[in-house]
C-alpha cells in the first residue's frame, strides 16, 4: 500500500431513529446540531472532502446543509441497513484518497485530538484500518485505507463493515486514546441526556479518561500513577474545604488536573511537556494548571485559586505519602546545600508552598494537616513522614 495524504469523512446520517424517537441527526446539542458537530470535528483537523449519506428525511439533512462545504449522497436503499449508506459514500470517492474515515453520525463527541492521532498513526504507517482505542475497547471512527475501497464495494454486506473489517485484523493498528467519546453513541432518550451532560463537562477529562491517559496513552509505571492519584486526593480535599469557605474553586477541574499533573513524568522539563500535550489535547485550563506545578508564581494578596491548590498538593505528597511541608524543605535544602543555585531554587520553592498554605489555612480557620485528618487522608494520631 502506498503512503499518500489526501483524506476524507464519510458521515452516515441515513437512519430512521426509531429507538431515539426524534431525528438523531438535527437533534441540538451544545449549540449545534448533531449532525453540524460531527462536520465541525472533520472540519477542525482540515478534512476538507467531507460526505454525508442521507436516507430518511434527506431533503431536511440537504436543507440543514446549505451553509456547510459537504457532499450530499442520498442513498436510496438506506432502510436495507447502514452498510448500505457505507457502500453509497465509498462508491463517490475519488480515485486517489489515501485514507477515510467512517463516522456514524450518532458518535457525535468525538475529540480532535483523537482523529488527529489516528492520521498521525497512519502516516507512520498505512494500514488498512486504524481504530481508536478507548481503554482496550475499539471505538468510531475507524481510518480506513483509499485500497479498501474495492473489498468494500464488493463486500456482500453479510456482517456489516465490521465483518469485512475484521478480515484485516491481523494487520490493522490500534491508537489508544484518551477520548471517552470514541464509544457514546446517541441511540436513545437517556443516551441523549448523558451525552448532553458529559458536554457540559467536556473542559476536563473524567476519571476514566484520567485513568487511561496515564496508563495505556503515557504508559507510566504504577509508582507515578499513585503519586498522582494521591496528590488528586489531597487536591480535591482541599478545593471543596475552600469552596466550603465561600471562595469559588473548580474541584472537578483541580481533581482531574492533579490526576494527570506528571503525565510527562518520563521527560526532561516533564510540566511543561504534559502541559502541551494536554492543551493539544483541547484542555487549556486542565494544561494550565500542569503548566505550574512544579514552580508557581504567588504572592500573599492574589486570590487561591486551582493551580495554587495542585502545587500545594504535589509539595505536600512524596511517592504516595503525605509528608511534612517544613521537614520536607529541610531535607531538600540539606541534599542540595552545596549548589547555591539549587539552594536558591529550593528556598523560592518552599516560599510559594508555605505562601499558599498560608492562604487555603487563614481561610479555613485550621490548619492543612487537620483538615486532611477529618477528611481520612492522614492519620491525625501520628505525625507527617519525613521524606
Amino acid at each position: 500500500m502506498t503512503r499518500r495524504r489526501k483524506r476524507s469523512a464519510i458521515i452516515l446520517a441515513a437512519g430512521y431513529s426509531r429507538r431515539m424517537q426524534r431525528f438523531k441527526p438535527l437533534l441540538p446539542l451544545g449549540g449545534q446540531t448533531v449532525l453540524e458537530r460531527v462536520v465541525s470535528l472533520h472540519r477542525s483537523i482540515g478534512v476538507t472532502d467531507i460526505r454525508v449519506v442521507t436516507g430518511f428525511r434527506s431533503e431536511a439533512i440537504r436543507s440543514a446543509l446549505t451553509s456547510l462545504p459537504v457532499i450530499v449522497i442520498h442513498n436510496p436503499v438506506h432502510d436495507t441497513g447502514m452498510f448500505s449508506s457505507v457502500r453509497a459514500g465509498v462508491g463517490t470517492l475519488p480515485e486517489d484518497i489515501s485514507s477515510f474515515f467512517v463516522h456514524p453520525v450518532d458518535i457525535p463527541l468525538v475529540r480532535p485530538h483523537t482523529l488527529a492521532a489516528l492520521m498521525d498513526a497512519f502516516d507512520e504507517n498505512p494500514s488498512p484500518v486504524v481504530y481508536p482505542v478507548f481503554d482496550d475497547t475499539r471505538g468510531h471512527p475507524p481510518l480506513i485505507h483509499g485500497e479498501m475501497k474495492t473489498a468494500i464495494l464488493s463486500h456482500s454486506g453479510n456482517g456489516g463493515l465490521r465483518n469485512l473489517l475484521s478480515r484485516f485484523d491481523s494487520s490493522a493498528r490500534e491508537v489508544q486514546v484518551a477520548d471517552e467519546g470514541v464509544l457514546l453513541d446517541l441511540d436513545t432518550p437517556d443516551d441523549f441526556q448523558r451525552l448532553s451532560t458529559r458536554l457540559e463537562d467536556s473542559a476536563i477529562l473524567n476519571p476514566a479518561e484520567c485513568r487511561v491517559l496515564m496508563k495505556k496513552v503515557c504508559m507510566l509505571p504504577e509508582t507515578v500513577i499513585d503519586h498522582c492519584r494521591q496528590v488528586a486526593r489531597v487536591a480535591e480535599v482541599l478545593a471543596r474545604a475552600v469552596n466550603g469557605s465561600g471562595r469559588a474553586i473548580d474541584a472537578s477541574l483541580v481533581q482531574s488536573a492533579a490526576q494527570v499533573h506528571d503525565l510527562a513524568r518520563l521527560e526532561r522539563n516533564h510540566a511543561a511537556v504534559g502541559a502541551d500535550l494536554l492543551d493539544a489535547m483541547g484542555y487549556p485550563a486542565m494544561s494550565a494548571i500542569v503548566a505550574v506545578h512544579m514552580d508557581i508564581d504567588v504572592s500573599a494578596d492574589s486570590p487561591i485559586d486551582e493551580a495554587q491548590i495542585v502545587h500545594l498538593a504535589d509539595k505536600l505528597v512524596a511517592g504516595n505519602t503525605v509528608v511534612n511541608l517544613l521537614l520536607r524543605f529541610e531535607a531538600k535544602e540539606k541534599k542540595y546545600g552545596r549548589d547555591p543555585k539549587a539552594l536558591a531554587k529550593i528556598r523560592q520553592l518552599r516560599r510559594s508552598a508555605f505562601c499558599i498554605q498560608k492562604k487555603i489555612e487563614q481561610a479555613l480557620g485550621n490548619t492543612i494537616p487537620i483538615i486532611l485528618t477529618e477528611a481520612g487522608i492522614i492519620d491525625g494520631s501520628r505525625p507527617c513522614k519525613t521524606p
